[in-house]
């Protein structure tokens, strides 16, 4: 079992990790860009750019719902480089934009190029792990989250340092990590596997071991197809439904922080380089947290206890930084 989940751990869910890792980074890089002018040189007031980190969230949203159908139908070899590829590009296309008009759709075309992507991740684990084997692994794949900012930060920052006549910095930080993605992604073809039952890289001794033990365990190894009654009896399930609205909120402010982290962090006094840098140490903090969390739940002896704690922690955070304006309690605070 051991030597089987290493061999998988270096292949499988190592480039998950990675390709997470941009994929976050594409995602929040326009919270770097505005930083560095992106608002000034499009025009953006108001509001502006507010539309445009909220219509990311409506591309995403219209194409969520379908992309494990179509993975389970093309396979996770052929489509998750495809979507990499494809949000890769548009990334980089958001550092040739002239409008926010266009800057709009960018942001409606990378949410639905992205769609499919971590659903999809998670379904390929779950394929390839034992159920007591995959609540670490998904660990240590949503650990890349964190660590996307924590690296992300200090890369767009020193992207952002490059001057050139024509092009601003703003758009190199697009378009150099939308092309660094595209090259990553293309090695996803050689890499990822559909399910274990035809893996590559797995001996027929492995691959007859975990065919054999997910029918002892009664889940699905990925070559099974999926029947109607199956999906009807998730979504009939309410718990989908609660872990669904709260796994929302706690995105959407994971979310808020890697994209607005940068110009907090500015308004503070720190300079845009500064700024960038420092962003990269909520998520650090973060990426500590996820590190220890599964010793504090055995500790708590409850899911619901130490995700309420964690809930909790994240509000006090909140109410530091709209209660003072004091910098390094503000700082503290994030």
């Amino acid at each position: 079992m051991s030597t089987y989940c290493r061999k998988v751990d270096r292949r499988i869910l190592l480039y998950a990790t990675i390709l997470c890792i941009l994929n976050q980074s594409d995602r929040g890089s326009i919270g770097v860009a505005k930083v560095v002018g992106l608002e000034n040189d499009l025009g953006m007031v108001n509001n502006d750019f507010n539309i445009a980190t909220t219509l990311f969230t409506v591309g995403y949203l219209s194409l969520e719902f379908f992309s494990n159908f179509v993975l389970k139908w093309v396979g996770a070899s052929r489509l998750l480089p495809t979507l990499g590829i494809l949000w890769g590009v548009v990334c980089a296309l958001q550092g040739v934009i002239t409008t926010k008009g266009q800057l709009y759709a960018m942001r409606v075309l990378l949410g639905m190029s992205e769609c499919g992507f971590t659903a999809g991740i998670l379904l390929i684990l779950s394929f390839f792990y034992p159920k007591h084997k995959l609540t670490t692994r998904v660990g240590l794949f949503y650990l890349s989250s964190p660590l996307a900012n924590v690296i992300s930060g200090p890369l767009a920052s020193a992207l952002s340092q490059i001057h050139h006549p024509t092009i601003k910095r703003w758009q190199w930080v697009f378009i150099l990590e939308g092309v660094i993605t595209v090259c990553v992604s293309i090695l996803g073809y050689f890499v990822l596997q559909d399910h274990p039952e035809k893996c590559k890289f797995l001996n027929p001794e492995e691959r007859e071991f975990i065919q054999k033990y997910k029918q002892r365990e009664g889940t699905l190894g990925g070559s099974q197809k999926l029947a109607a009654r199956d999906v009807f009896k998730v979504l009939g399930d309410w718990q989908v439904w609660v872990m669904m609205g709260a796994t929302f909120a706690a995105c959407e402010a994971c979310g808020s922080v890697s994209v607005f982290a940068p110009e907090l962090i500015n308004e503070l006094g720190f300079t845009a380089a500064q700024a960038q840098a420092m962003s990269a140490l909520p998520s650090a903090c973060g990426a500590i947290a996820m590190v220890f969390i599964g010793r504090f739940v055995r500790m708590c002896g409850s899911h619901w206890l130490a995700g309420t704690s964690a809930l909790a922690t994240a509000l006090v955070g909140s109410v530091m930084m709209i209660s003072t304006l004091n910098v390094p309690v503000r700082i503290i605070g994030l």
